[in-house]
């Protein structure tokens, strides 16, 4: 069956992408490029992404940390500026996404072509009821959005064009810090739905198709470790590590600060590395298979064992983290109890704490060898 194309969609879609194609270059030709008009569209481009990604993804589809009303509302019509609907539909065919990931139900599968994935399915515009967002629908700020985020996200988007009459450089503003600004903003968020799903590696699953990507992480304000995310969608972060660059996050962190923004959710240390380390263990096994029965076996198994013991290391280290955590938490609502008290178990528990770190360290070191070794297996074989 043929698509059914969507005329406002694919008219929005393909007519703002020609216009930025054929506008762009003739006033390059015609008027040369002013700082300012590049300044306008890139503060544009990246508050409205960071909106999506703050906003309409981490907040509102994944409930990943809780934020004040000012933040939500600054969030909602910055993302409106956005024009992919409003975050009440966003976040619903998202979390659709998410629950039906690579399968028909999913209303971007990769599996139907990186085209497909990228914006053929907003132009074909099927008609995908509201699912799973009945908590958003008891948002009063949301559903406000929700009835006018075409005329929000047209007062926003036109702030370019209030400064280029005010300045006198209608038709700069105009091409840069609208037509071509909304062009970016639409193909680097379609970028997730495609090329996350093509390019990159799985190093934490790889029951789905979404893939970590350096690359696309400055483009999508974050977004890019799309591998992390699928694995823990409730996370605030997409760059978990301090190196990967998520600028998401460290606005959101700024923000905490301040008493903006609070309640992130994070998941435990010790999980991702337990992720990461099963993914290797696969992927080394899989490579040990193509090798003879009598050299990848032995080698399988000290495989096996060393993981195991430092998986077992890595859970009985974050059990001891989360109890003193509780500890923590107990102890700061009995402010009547007495300082020797807390100094003495304070003392027992980071104790405890550094007899596990030491044998999470005993376990890598393990593993390390055991990995070494399948390697130089491999290697020779």
């Amino acid at each position: 069956m043929q698509p059914r194309w969507h005329p406002l969609n694919t008219s929005f879609l393909t007519g703002t992408l020609l216009l930025a194609v054929v506008a762009l270059p003739l006033k390059l030709v015609y008027q040369g490029l002013n700082w300012s008009e590049v300044l306008v569209c890139l503060t544009m481009v990246f508050a409205i992404g960071t909106a999506i990604s703050a906003g309409y993804h981490r907040l509102f589809a994944h409930k990943a940390y809780k934020a004040s009303l000012p933040v939500r509302f600054i969030l909602l019509c910055l993302g409106a500026a956005s024009f992919e609907n409003s975050a009440l539909k966003w976040a619903s065919d998202h979390r659709l996404h998410h629950r039906h990931v690579d399968t028909d139900l999913d209303p971007y599968p990769i599996n139907k072509g990186f085209w497909h994935a990228h914006w053929i399915w907003v132009m074909e515009g099927k008609d995908i009821p509201l699912q799973g967002v009945a908590d958003l629908e008891k948002d009063p700020l949301v559903m406000w959005q929700h009835r006018n985020h075409f005329k929000i996200g047209a007062v926003v988007a036109l702030i370019p064009v209030a400064i280029g009459l005010a300045t006198g450089n209608f038709w700069g503003h105009l091409v840069l810090g609208l037509i071509v600004r909304i062009v970016l903003t639409h193909h680097t968020t379609f970028l997730i739905n495609s090329a996350a799903h093509a390019f990159g590696s799985r190093p934490y699953t790889d029951a789905n198709s979404a893939r970590d990507n350096w690359l696309l992480a400055p483009l999508t304000y974050g977004e890019g470790y799309h591998n992390f995310h699928h694995m823990w969608q409730w996370d605030y972060r997409n760059g978990a590590q301090w190196y990967q660059w998520d600028s998401t996050k460290w606005i959101l962190n700024a923000l905490a600060w301040t008493g903006l923004v609070s309640h992130f959710r994070r998941v435990p240390g010790a999980a991702i590395r337990r992720a990461r380390l099963a993914m290797e263990e696969k992927q080394l096994k899989e490579r040990l298979s193509l090798s003879s029965p009598g050299v990848a076996l032995p080698v399988a198994a000290r495989l096996a064992s060393a993981r195991a013991r430092l998986d077992q290391a890595l859970a009985s280290f974050q059990e001891r983290r989360d109890a003193w955590d509780a500890k923590k938490a107990e102890w700061k609502t009995q402010r009547s109890a007495r300082a020797d008290q807390w100094r003495a178990t304070r003392a027992e528990w980071k104790g405890a704490l550094a007899a596990h770190r030491e044998e999470v360290k005993a376990a890598w070191r393990d593993w390390r060898a055991a990995r070494l070794e399948a390697r130089q297996v491999l290697a020779y074989a």
